[in-house]
C-alpha cells in the first residue's frame, strides 16, 4: 500500500497564495475578529518581504460591515518591540523609548516630566462605549478605526445604562458624546480550562468570535470581562475619576504612575506578573497624564501621548524537520513534529504534537513547513498555525512502525488493526500504570513486557509470583540490580485499587473512569447514573459476560493481596440545594459566584444542568437563549435570577 498527496492547488502560485493570506488576516484584524497573532502576522510579512512582495506597502482595508462610524477615530499605538540578541540577553530598545519621549517632554514644559502613567497592555479585542447624554447608546468594534461593526445588542448587558459624571457643577447636555475605550477579555484559566480543548487558538481569537461570530451566546458574554483604557467626553481626554464610581469605572484601575528612570524595571515589573495575571498580555503602555494629552494631539495612525512596550513574543516561528509516528493504545498512529530548536518563553522547543493523520494532510505540514508556535497555559508547545505549507509529502508511513502491519486510513486516523501490536498494548500498559499510580515504571521499561502481557493486571500478577527471579532479565532489567530492587518496590505497593480502575484497565476503548464508576455501582445493585454517557458502551458493559471477565480480572489482583474496593451508596444530604449557576451574579450584588455561595450560608452544591440532583437554574438572564437555559426548560428545572433565588431562600 502507498500512500501518495496530491494537492487541487499544487501548481497554484504559492506567493499569490501567501499574499491573499496576508490580506485576509489583514481585514479580519480590522474586523474585529483576528485569525491571526501578531507573531504570525509578523513572520508572514517578512517571508513575503524577503521573496520581493509589496502586498505590505497596502493600507487599510474597506470591508462591508464597517457600516458604524465612531464620534472620534480609534488609533492604535505606536509600538516598540522588546527583542533579545544572541547572547539571549534582552533589549528593551532604551533609546528608541528615551527618543520618543524627549520628542514630547517640550511640548508640556512642566519640571515634573519625569512622571508617567504605566499600565499592562492587554491582548484583547478593542470596543468603544458611546454615550449620549449620559444614556448608553452604542457599542462598536475598533474596525478600521474610522468604521467599526455595531455589537450593542450583544454586549449591552455588560455596561451600566447611564453613566453619571462625578463633577456635580457639571450637568451633562443630551448632545454631549462620551466614549469608553475599552479592551474586552476574558480569564485566562477559564479559557484554557473551558475552550482551549474545544480547539481555539487563544483567548484573543475566541473573544473576537464571542462580540463578532455570526451565533450569539449570552452565557459566553457573560463571561467576558471589559478593560476600561481611555475616557473622552466630546473628544477630550478625561480621567476615569471623572465619572461616578460604579464597578465598571473602578474595578479595573491598572493605571500606575511611574518614573521613566525606572523604564527596565518598570517593563520587568509586568513581565513577571505576566504569568499569574488573570488576563492574557503582551506588553506595558506608558502615557503622558490626561491632563496633557489634548496638547500632544495624534497623528494619522497612533496618539503622541502613548507608546506600547510590546514583550518578547510568547509564540515563535519555527519550521518543520520531520515527523514521528507514535503507536496509541487504540492503534492509532500519532504524529510529534521533530522542530527546527526555537527558544520560546524560557526553553527550548524541538517537538510538537501533530493530533492526526488529517491534521497533516489538510495543513500540508511536512520537511520545510513554517509554523508559529506558542505554550498552551504557558506549558505545553503547540501550533498556532501553518504560514508557510510543505512541498514535501512523503511524511505519512504505510506500515505500523512497532508490528509492520499495513496501515489503514480512516477518516483523519491513521490505523494500526493490529490488536497484538506491541505498541498498543505497550500503550495500554503505560496508560493503566498511571491510573493506579504506578511510579518509577516507564513506558521504555513496560515495552519490554507488551510482547507477553496484554494488560497491566497480567502483569501484576506476574509480578508478584516470578518477577523476583531471573527471568526479569528477559525485560531488559538485570537480576538482584538496583533497578530491580526498584521495580520490585512499585508493584509491591501497590496496596488497594477501585473496582472502577479493575473496569478501565480491561482496555475497553473510550472507556474512562467516569463510565467505569456508574458501571461499578451496576455491578453491586446501586442505581447508576448514566446521563451523557455512550449508551453503546453501556450495553457492552451491561453484558453478563463482560462482568465475569471483570470479575475474574478482580480476583487475580485480590490473589496477589491487592484490595478491591466495591463502590459504596452515599448519603444524600438532605440540607443542600443542587443548583446550576450560569452568567454572572455581579449586577445582583454579588462579586462572584464564590461570593454568592458564602452569602447563601454554604448550603448550594454547584451541579451539572444535566445532573439528576439538579433542582435549580440560577441565572443573570432570564431571556437567554443559551444550552442551559434550553436543558432547563426540557427538563421541568425552575429558572431564577441570582437575587431572586436569593431572596426565597436566604
Amino acid at each position: 500500500m502507498k500512500i501518495i498527496l496530491t494537492y487541487k492547488n499544487k501548481n497554484m502560485n504559492k506567493l499569490f497564495d501567501l499574499e491573499n493570506k496576508y490580506l485576509s488576516a489583514k481585514i479580519a484584524y480590522y474586523n474585529g475578529e483576528s485569525n491571526m497573532s501578531d507573531a504570525e502576522f509578523d513572520a508572514l510579512e517578512k517571508f513575503l518581504k524577503e521573496h520581493g512582495s509589496k502586498v505590505h506597502e497596502q493600507v487599510g482595508a474597506k470591508v462591508k460591515d464597517y457600516d458604524f462610524s465612531h464620534p472620534t477615530k480609534m488609533l492604535s499605538l505606536s509600538k516598540i518591540q522588546t527583542e533579545k540578541d544572541d547572547e539571549g540577553l534582552t533589549n528593551y530598545m532604551l533609546e528608541l523609548f528615551l527618543a520618543w519621549y524627549n520628542k514630547r517632554t517640550p511640548i508640556i514644559n512642566r519640571k515634573d516630566f519625569f512622571k508617567l502613567y504605566a499600565s499592562p497592555k492587554f491582548d484583547g479585542n478593542a470596543i468603544n462605549v458611546i454615550y449620549i447624554g449620559g444614556k448608553l447608546t452604542s457599542i462598536i468594534t475598533r474596525g478600521d478605526g474610522v468604521f467599526g461593526k455595531d455589537v450593542t445588542k450583544r454586549l449591552q448587558s455588560r455596561f451600566p445604562k447611564t453613566i453619571i459624571m462625578n463633577n456635580p457643577n457639571f450637568e451633562l447636555q443630551d448632545e454631549d458624546i462620551i466614549q469608553i475605550r475599552c479592551e474586552v477579555v476574558i480569564d485566562k484559566l477559564l479559557f484554557h480550562d473551558k475552550y482551549k480543548p474545544l480547539g481555539y487558538a487563544n483567548p484573543r481569537n475566541y473573544v473576537a468570535g464571542v462580540i463578532g461570530g455570526d451565533t450569539f451566546d449570552a452565557e459566553k458574554v457573560s463571561e467576558l470581562d471589559s478593560i476600561p483604557l481611555h475616557f473622552l467626553l466630546n473628544g477630550e481626554q478625561l480621567g476615569s475619576d471623572s465619572f461616578m464610581e460604579n464597578e465598571f469605572v473602578s474595578s479595573t484601575r491598572y493605571e500606575n504612575e511611574c518614573d521613566i528612570r525606572n523604564y527596565i524595571d518598570i517593563i520587568k515589573g509586568f513581565e513577571d506578573m505576566r504569568d499569574d495575571f488573570k488576563y492574557q498580555l503582551d506588553g506595558v503602555v506608558f502615557a503622558f497624564h490626561y491632563s496633557f494629552r489634548e496638547y500632544m494631539g495624534e497623528n494619522s495612525h497612533d496618539p503622541e501621548w502613548s507608546i506600547a512596550i510590546k514583550f518578547i513574543p510568547d509564540e515563535a516561528v519555527t519550521s518543520e524537520d520531520h515527523i514521528k509516528w507514535f503507536v496509541g493504545k487504540t492503534g492509532e498512529l500519532a504524529p510529534v513534529i521533530q522542530l527546527v530548536p526555537v527558544r520560546l518563553a524560557g526553553t527550548t522547543v524541538r517537538r510538537v504534537s501533530g493530533y492526526n493523520y488529517g491534521y497533516i494532510i489538510n495543513q500540508k505540514l511536512g520537511k520545510g513547513a513554517q509554523m508559529s508556535i506558542a505554550k498552551a497555559g504557558d506549558i505545553i508547545p503547540e501550533i498556532q498555525s501553518v504560514i508557510v505549507e510543505s512541498e514535501d509529502f512523503s511524511v505519512i508511513p504505510t506500515i505500523c512502525p512497532k508490528c509492520g502491519t499495513i496501515l489503514d486510513i480512516e477518516g483523519i486516523h491513521l490505523m494500526c488493526n493490529n490488536e497484538s501490536c506491541s505498541g498498543r498494548i505497550g500503550k495500554q500498559l503505560s496508560t493503566n500504570a498511571k491510573l493506579i499510580g504506578l511510579k518509577g515504571v516507564g513506558p521504555k521499561t513496560l515495552d519490554w513486557f507488551s510482547n507477553e502481557f496484554s494488560d497491566i493486571i497480567d502483569l501484576i500478577q506476574w509480578v508478584k509470583t516470578s518477577g523476583d527471579t531471573k527471568d526479569i532479565e528477559n525485560y531488559g532489567i538485570k537480576f538482584n540490580s538496583r533497578s530491580h530492587e526498584l521495580f520490585l518496590n512499585t508493584f509491591n505497593n501497590i496496596k488497594s485499587v477501585s473496582y472502577a480502575q479493575v473496569i478501565v484497565m480491561m482496555g475497553y476503548n473510550n472507556v474512562g473512569l467516569k463510565l467505569a464508576e456508574q458501571i461499578a455501582k451496576m455491578y453491586f445493585g446501586i442505581e447508576p447514573d448514566f446521563t451523557s454517557q455512550d449508551r453503546s458502551l453501556i450495553d457492552l458493559l451491561s453484558k453478563n459476560e463482560t462482568k465475569m471477565l471483570v470479575e475474574e480480572k478482580a480476583a487475580k489482583l485480590i490473589a496477589c493481596g491487592i484490595i478491591v474496593d466495591i463502590p459504596v451508596v452515599k448519603e444524600k444530604k438532605t440540607d443542600v440545594i443542587f443548583v446550576c449557576m450560569t452568567g454572572s451574579p455581579k449586577n445582583f450584588g454579588f462579586s462572584t459566584k464564590g461570593e454568592f455561595e458564602d452569602k447563601m450560608g454554604g448550603i448550594l452544591e454547584d451541579v451539572s444542568i444535566t445532573s439528576k440532583d439538579c433542582q435549580y437554574l440560577i441565572t443573570d438572564d432570564l431571556n437567554s437563549s443559551s444550552s442551559k437555559m434550553k436543558t432547563a426548560q426540557k427538563k421541568g428545572i425552575e429558572i431564577l435570577t441570582y437575587d431572586t433565588f436569593y431572596s426565597r431562600f436566604n
